[in-house]
């Protein structure tokens, strides 16, 4: 009830920060060791010295669901770093104190069963050139200005384009087309999220990185989505191509 953040923290004047999502189904985290490694990466290439080890903080989020009785269920567990307070401006303090903050959501997994209705976003592109189009960054202006178009249109995500006119990703989500029986995914150079779930079902079935175009989406046989909440989702329909 006590917790609060400064007027002056950068997550919340400059989107200076980074953030995490892992599920935990029944008290048992999904995939905790790549989430923690992948958080720590990120944090690396933000240039946050974390002072706590990636156990000590997995031992924080079983502390958390314990305390607040959410050990049966699904939970959605969400781990956001900031650089903490600075000066006004760009440039950040010398010796920042980092603000750490925990949380953790109940979430019904059956709002994801039927298949998804996507759009290709217009409104906005991805960065493929920035490093931050990488990572799960506190910057997601480009993310929420596509799914406010997604939600205009009646659907439920949509997926957004780089400069190159590939297709990188949903806003919150990675791609996978299936044609001719043969899995792709867009390639992490395409301004791509390197997601858990699409790695984890990289090694379960045989896909293929590669660049798509629109051309692409609308001759696949299907299309799914995937990440950490919704698992792997299959996709009704992206703009006029229906599945």
């Amino acid at each position: 009830d006590n917790a609060s953040i400064p007027l002056t923290d950068r997550g919340f004047l400059l989107g200076d920060g980074i953030f995490d999502t892992m599920a935990a189904h029944d008290g048992v985290f999904q995939h905790a060791k790549e989430h923690m490694a992948r958080l720590f990466e990120n944090a690396k290439i933000m240039r946050f010295d974390l002072p706590y080890a990636q156990d000590e903080m997995l031992t924080t989020a079983k502390e958390l669901l314990t305390h607040n009785g959410l050990l049966t269920g699904h939970v959605s567990v969400r781990t956001t770093i900031t650089r903490g307070t600075g000066p006004r401006g760009l440039a950040p303090a010398k010796n920042p104190e980092l603000t750490m903050i925990m949380t953790a959501t109940p979430f019904d997994p059956s709002l994801f069963a039927a298949p998804a209705k996507l759009i290709i976003a217009k409104s906005v592109r991805r960065n493929e050139g920035s490093a931050l189009s990488r990572i799960k960054s506190l910057n997601y202006g480009d993310n929420i200005l596509a799914k406010l178009e997604a939600d205009e249109a009646g659907a439920d995500d949509a997926l957004m384009m780089n400069n190159k006119n590939h297709i990188a990703c949903g806003t919150n989500c990675n791609l996978f087309i299936i044609k001719g029986g043969q899995w792709f995914t867009p390639p992490i150079e395409d301004g791509v999220l390197a997601g858990i779930t699409r790695a984890d079902i990289m090694t379960t079935h045989n896909v293929t990185e590669q660049s798509l175009s629109k051309g692409h989406i609308m001759a696949a046989d299907q299309a799914f989505i995937s990440n950490s909440i919704i698992g792997l989702r299959p996709v009704a329909a992206i703009d006029e191509k229906n599945f």
